[in-house]
């Protein structure tokens, strides 16, 4: 309890003394201005500048205003002030940084200088504008980015047994899709069916005497479309799937059983490397800018393959 006592007696006793110390000059400087004796309260509030006490300072910058024949003897005191005012200025004080303004557009305790005035008016400004909360709802955390357009593109398309082709197709980000048609633009009709090792099958015109001549036809078209896969900035696949038919022609000549001079050609459709039905296509695309190149293959029924290849435009 003693040790209490002592605590007290030589702690917070002088701090509280040092408080009303502290608003004992304040208080006796308001009463000297009541008095209109301004010398009088320019000595009292002169002791809260060493405190850089706001209230004090912000007193003495009013007797600076109202009474002008005091200014010559205040001008170091006034920049003391200035001092003070630009130590809590730059701690976001914005009361301090209204004072500066003055002290800068009227010249306190300085020239004035209406570049440091306005630097301070800004900042001010800055510090006073409201900072507007960012609401976010429920289904949204935060804002949403810029959707990127769909580039679409268009180009020529090849296979080995369908050279004339057309590509089309868009993407955006990272997803897109195509469509793709290909032919050979030929359309033959056949007379007969045949298999692969030349044994005709059914009915034969002009028979029964035949040869099968060198001279084959095809007859070559595929319809596709899929999804396209962006895998960096450059470079792309597809794959696709769709229906396509391939009809291999063979020629034959028949021999007129009276006449062996007498000699006819027709075309068979062999039925062992014929196919129709389901089309696929894998490709990788290239991009050069706006332009592309693309390569890659393309089945049938997965019985027969071809090659594929491109070129085309984004835009």
């Amino acid at each position: 309890m003693k040790r209490l006592w002592i605590l007290i007696f030589f702690v917070v006793l002088p701090m509280c003394l040092a408080a009303q110390q502290k608003t004992e000059y304040n208080r006796k400087g308001d009463e000297a201005m009541k008095r209109l004796d301004y010398s009088d309260a320019r000595m009292w509030y002169e002791e809260g500048v060493v405190q850089c006490d706001p209230y004090s300072i912000g007193q003495l910058t009013s007797i600076w205003l109202v009474n002008q024949r005091m200014r010559p003897s205040m001008h170091s005191l006034m920049n003391k002030c200035r001092n003070c005012l630009e130590v809590m200025a730059n701690n976001k004080d914005t009361t301090a940084i209204s004072q500066l303004i003055t002290y800068y557009t009227e010249g306190i305790g300085t020239p004035k200088n209406e570049t440091l005035a306005k630097s301070w008016q800004e900042r001010l400004e800055t510090l006073r504008k409201p900072v507007e909360p960012v609401h976010y709802t429920s289904n949204q955390t935060k804002p949403d980015k810029p959707k990127e357009p769909m580039k679409f593109f268009v180009g020529y398309a090849y296979s080995v047994e369908a050279p004339y082709g057309l590509t089309v197709g868009g993407i955006k980000s990272r997803l897109g899709w195509f469509a793709r048609f290909r032919t050979n633009f030929s359309f033959k009709d056949n007379d007969s069916e045949c298999r692969g090792n030349g044994q005709m099958v059914g009915s034969v015109p002009g028979g029964p005497f035949i040869r099968f001549t060198n001279n084959q036809k095809v007859n070559s078209y595929a319809g596709t479309a899929g999804i396209v896969v962006k895998c960096t900035s450059w470079l792309y696949t597809s794959v696709g799937l769709g229906y396509g038919s391939r009809e291999l022609l063979c020629e034959y000549k028949t021999i007129d059983a009276t006449d062996h001079r007498i000699e006819k050609l027709y075309w068979s459709k062999n039925l062992d490397h014929s196919y129709n039905g389901l089309a696929a296509d894998l490709d990788f695309m290239v991009k050069f800018g706006p332009v592309f190149v693309s390569a890659g293959c393309n089945t049938l029924n997965f019985k027969y393959i071809d090659l594929n290849a491109g070129l085309g435009v984004f835009f």
